[in-house]
């Protein structure tokens, strides 16, 4: 199955159990000579990089539609995130897809997408587009924070192609000024950070969707990192408020400035953003990707990294923030300190994280919300709605536009884990840590198991959790432990596997003897899986509730109960550490 956008909600998510089988693509072999690329009139003039090019392309969304562009005028200047979107690539005429390739934005990391063929034919369409609009960069400065590049269609010829700047005022409308979050959250002044002016900052790179590398008028040559919001702002308001209320702790990234802009209208100053620092060694994903063979991490490195990730969740626990959620090697940062590479924590929206890292009790809940907010049959919604409020009557979807100050909980938006127990939560963050450890000591930059949305953009790694190669024994005794309830260890193993750049049924990847499976076979293999997962997630939110109404308090199930607490990890691993030589 090749990726496309479709695949998400055929392969990945729950939604998978109930999807139609999609029909194969028929293939002509007599293309009329109006859609034959060999016509002159279909033919694309050229793909190489435009020479004094007015734009680049900094990344863009893992679904090949968002692209994060930024006209030269714009660099060195406050960060619009004014994004382009081009139709899905599906609606891409066929003659036009077989030479652009729009599918492969699918495939790589933000740092190597402007060498693809879509975004050389996007970059040169933007070129001409912006030339021919009378006063662009003046229009273009006009916008409100957060507007878009909407780009109609493709063609083959790009001075044909039509581009609109559209203006998006719902992000600067829902904007809180500093007044209403001193307010709303009662901190005393001295938490507060320096206050700084959006107009201060000068983009150089836009890193992610959220995240723009920037440096500030007045603190020289220094880069930063300014983390911002376009879509929902409920989870970067909730951020900042833990960031300004944890105790400072060398292995959390610590705030350095709260950002505010004038809206474009109305006159409001609205908080958009926060500033934090920038570390050029990367995540511990990078590392691990990066560092293979003879530059790998020493055992001794990666077991101060280990206990020092574990006494940092310990501090976690005792801060407002009360626990971490969303586990995963990128949201763990390398920084120098006193000469040593050191993690650090980043991200704390607490909205939750991937299937592939969460503990089953928090991503059995999530299945069913999954299902209560996605264009499926009515009913099936319905039903997922009805079973959620059974056992959370007070459940409300954290997908949905809820403003920040209506959702009023301390810990954030992930009803999987906001249903759970204090004990419970360090449980469920034993497991994520156990998978952590897995890929530290494995040295695997991904856990590889099931299929998530990242998946195409990580590494290609024949290795999946939980398979044990250079783990030393008494860490892999540990770290199954942690692991306890994982699906892999009852053998119920993904349906669906990557090999290259495509997706299999498991057993079926045509490679080492295997027969080769076809789309419509990996898509009745997650089906079949998801049909599964969810019968399972439904006995298990039944149990939840039958302890509940016995007991009248939630008590734990048997995985939960075997895994170890945070010092039982570390004390393993102190032990451990005191006998490598």
């Amino acid at each position: 199955m090749e990726p496309t956008p479709d695949i998400y909600d055929l392969v990945m998510y729950p939604t998978a159990a109930f999807k139609p089988t999609i029909q194969p693509e028929i293939i002509d072999s007599e293309i009329p000579w109006s859609e034959s690329y060999l016509n002159p009139k279909n033919r694309i003039e050229t793909l190489d990089p435009l020479p004094n090019a007015r734009w680049r392309i900094d990344g863009g969304e893992a679904d090949g539609t968002r692209f994060f562009t930024v006209p030269c005028f714009a660099l060195g200047r406050p960060p619009l995130r004014i994004d382009t979107y081009i139709p899905l690539p599906q609606n891409i005429p066929n003659t036009l897809r077989n030479v652009l390739s729009p599918f492969s934005a699918m495939l790589v990391g933000d740092h190597n997408i402007s060498r693809l063929a879509i975004s050389q034919h996007i970059l040169r369409a933007l070129d001409h587009w912006s030339r021919s609009v009378p006063d662009f960069e003046e229009n273009y400065f006009s916008m409100p924070f957060g507007s878009k590049i909407v780009i109609d269609f493709l063609c083959a010829d790009v001075t044909k192609m039509e581009a609109h700047l559209v203006p998006i005022y719902d992000v600067e409308l829902k904007w809180l000024t500093l007044s209403a979050l001193e307010t709303l959250w009662n901190l005393p002044h001295d938490v507060w950070p320096e206050i700084i002016d959006f107009e201060a900052i000068k983009l150089q790179l836009q890193l992610h969707e959220a995240i723009s590398l920037v440096k500030i008028a007045g603190k020289g040559e220094k880069l930063f990192v300014f983390k911002s919001g376009v879509h929902d702002l409920k989870f970067l308001y909730h951020e900042l408020r833990l960031l300004l209320t944890m105790a400072p702790n060398r292995h959390v990234i610590p705030l350095v400035a709260v950002v505010t802009k004038a809206c474009r209208f109305g006159g409001k100053v609205g908080v958009c953003g926060f500033i934090l620092g920038y570390h050029a060694h990367g995540t511990l994903r990078d590392v691990l990707s990066h560092r293979r063979g003879a530059n790998e991490p020493s055992l001794k490195e990666k077991l101060r990294w280990a206990r020092q990730i574990t006494s940092d969740l310990i501090h976690i626990q005792g801060t407002p923030a009360g626990f971490y959620s969303d586990m995963k090697l990128n949201n763990i940062l390398l920084a120098e300190y006193e000469n040593e590479l050191t993690p650090l924590f980043v991200d704390f929206e607490q909205r939750g994280g991937w299937y592939s890292w969460s503990p089953p009790e928090v991503y059995y809940l999530e299945y069913f919300e999954y299902l209560a907010a996605s264009d499926i049959d009515p009913s099936i919604k319905e039903n997922s709605i009805a079973m959620l409020r059974s056992y959370l009557p007070s459940w409300r979807s954290r997908f949905k536009q809820i403003q920040y100050q209506d959702w009023n909980d301390p810990h954030g938006f992930s009803n999987g884990w906001l249903c759970l127990t204090d004990q419970e939560r360090e449980a469920g963050q034993v497991f994520m840590l156990g998978k952590l450890l897995w890929c530290l000591f494995e040295g695997v930059a991904s856990v590889n198991c099931l299929v998530t949305v990242e998946t195409f953009r990580e590494d290609v790694w024949e290795q999946a959790f939980p398979e044990f190669r250079r783990t030393p024994e008494p860490l892999r005794a540990l770290i199954r432990k942690c692991t306890v309830g994982a699906m892999e260890w009852k053998g119920q193993l993904p349906a669906v596997v990557r090999r290259g750049n495509k997706l299999y049924p498991r057993g079926r990847t045509g490679r080492n003897g295997e027969p080769e499976g076809t789309a419509v076979e990996t898509q009745e293999a997650a089906r079949q899986y998801w049909r599964e997962e969810l019968r399972r997630a439904e006995r298990f939110i039944e149990e939840r509730k039958l302890n509940v109404m016995v007991e009248g308090e939630s008590s734990f199930l048997g995985f939960m109960k075997e895994r170890p607490s945070f010092k039982e990890v570390l004390a393993v691993l102190e032990d451990f550490d005191a006998s490598v030589v």
